[in-house]
C-alpha cells in the first residue's frame, strides 16, 4: 500500500537559452550581410560588414604623416647631434642648440599622437564588422545591403539555440515536489510525442506577487530532435493527497452492505471510503485507520 499522488501538468514552451541584441558601434554603409534569420553565425561570428573606404584612407593617411614625421625626426636629430658639437666648441650659440632639441621633442611628440591615433582608428576598423556570439541564431534581422546606418542602431536579434530553455510557474508544493525528483526531470514534448530529459537552470529567488508562483526555469540540453524555440512541453509533477488517501489493489477491497473494507493479517475489518481508480486497475481509498505502509490481504 502506498500514498496516493495527485497529479499536477503543466505547460511551457521551449526558448533561446540566451538571447541578444546586436547593435553597431560605427556609422556606415552596410557592404554586405552574411547571415540570414535562421543562419547559424560561423566560427568567427561574423554577421555583417560595413564599408570601410573612409576610414581605410583615414589610416592611409595616418601612416602617410607618420612616414613625415620619421623623416623629420631623423633630420631633428642629427642637427641636434651636429649643434652640440658645434656649441661645445664654441663655434654655435646655446639658443640655436636649444631650438634643435625643441623641434627633435616636438616632432616626437606628434609622432607619438599620430601612432596612438592608428591605434584607435585600428580598433574603430575592427567594428565595421558586426559579430555575435560564434554559435549563435539569427533570429531577426533589421538591416539589408547598401542601407545606412548609425552608430548604436539595431542590426538583428540573436539567440543561442544548442541549449534550449523552459520556463515555468510552480507553486511551493510543486516546487519542492520537482526537487524531490532529483537532478534530472522528464518532459514530454507532446507536438513531437517524445520524452526528453532536462535539469533545473535557475531558480527565482523571489514570487509572482499575482499567481502566488514561483519561476523555475528548466534547461534541455540534448535530445533527438531540432532544437528550436516554439515546442510546447509537458511537465508532470506527482503530489500527495491533501486528503491523506492511499492507493490498494482492487482484490484487496471486499465489499458488504454498500461499504467497503480492508482486511488485517489478524483478519480484523478496517471501513474505508471508495474515491475512485487509479492507474494499473489500483483503487484510491481513505480512512482515518488507514496510513501509508501498513499491510493488509491482497485477496480476503
Amino acid at each position: 500500500m502506498k500514498a496516493a499522488a495527485r497529479r499536477s501538468s503543466l505547460t511551457g514552451f521551449t526558448r533561446a537559452r540566451n538571447s541578444m541584441t546586436l547593435v553597431t558601434e560605427e556609422s556606415g554603409r552596410v557592404h554586405k550581410v552574411v547571415a540570414d534569420v535562421g543562419d547559424t553565425l560561423g566560427s568567427h561570428g561574423l554577421f555583417a560588414e560595413l564599408d570601410t573606404t573612409f576610414i581605410e584612407l583615414d589610416l592611409a593617411g595616418n601612416r602617410a604623416e607618420q612616414q613625415r614625421l620619421k623623416s623629420e625626426l631623423t633630420y631633428n636629430k642629427k642637427e641636434m647631434e651636429r649643434y652640440e658639437t658645434l656649441v661645445k666648441n664654441q663655434n654655435a650659440p646655446q639658443s640655436t642648440l636649444d631650438n634643435n632639441i625643441r623641434a627633435h621633442q616636438s616632432a616626437y611628440q606628434q609622432l607619438r599622437a599620430k601612432q596612438i591615433e592608428e591605434q584607435v582608428l585600428m580598433e574603430r576598423m575592427k567594428r565595421f564588422s558586426l559579430l555575435g556570439p560564434a554559435g549563435w541564431k539569427v533570429v531577426t534581422r533589421y538591416i539589408e545591403p547598401e542601407e545606412w546606418i548609425t552608430k548604436g542602431e539595431k542590426v538583428a536579434e540573436l539567440g543561442r539555440y544548442d541549449v534550449l530553455l523552459v520556463p515555468f510557474a510552480l507553486t511551493s508544493e510543486e516546487y519542492r515536489a520537482l526537487k524531490d525528483q532529483g537532478d534530472t526531470v522528464a518532459l514530454r514534448l507532446t507536438d513531437l510525442n517524445k520524452v526528453i530529459e532536462a535539469k533545473v537552470a535557475r531558480v527565482s529567488p523571489g514570487f509572482d506577487s499575482q499567481t502566488r508562483k514561483i519561476n523555475v526555469d528548466l534547461e534541455i540540453d540534448k535530445g533527438d530532435f531540432e532544437f528550436r524555440g516554439g515546442f510546447r512541453v509537458e511537465l508532470t509533477i506527482d503530489l500527495p493527497d491533501p486528503g491523506g488517501a492511499v492507493i490498494v489493489p482492487k482484490s484487496a477491497l471486499i465489499k458488504a452492505y454498500e461499504e467497503y473494507f480492508l482486511i488485517t493479517p489478524a483478519n480484523t475489518r478496517v471501513r474505508v471510503v471508495l474515491l475512485g481508480s487509479a492507474d494499473n486497475g489500483m483503487r484510491r481509498v481513505t480512512s482515518p485507520e488507514v496510513i501509508s505502509g501498513e499491510r493488509f490481504l491482497l485477496h480476503p
